[in-house]
């Protein structure tokens, strides 16, 4: 049975972010930062993220290219 989540999941590119400053913003903060920029991926639930993640060849990418947070207050 697939559950509603309260988890959102970003990944924001390593290119374009620091990880240090990254980790000072509250998942409020984190989920505004990664709606506005059209470079970060927003996965809407845990299942979307694992989905993803098991894609052929893109969950290294995801991991290798990204910052991933698991965002619990961003509404």
């Amino acid at each position: 049975m697939d559950k509603p989540s309260n988890v959102r999941v970003v990944g924001f590119p390593k290119t374009s972010y620091d990880k240090e400053w990254l980790d000072t913003l509250k998942d409020r903060e984190l989920s505004e930062t990664a709606c506005a920029d059209g470079d970060t991926q927003i996965w809407g639930s845990l299942n979307e993220f694992q989905s993803d993640l098991h894609l052929e060849g893109a969950g290294r990418n995801i991991i290798d290219l990204n910052w991933i947070y698991f965002l619990t207050d961003f509404a």
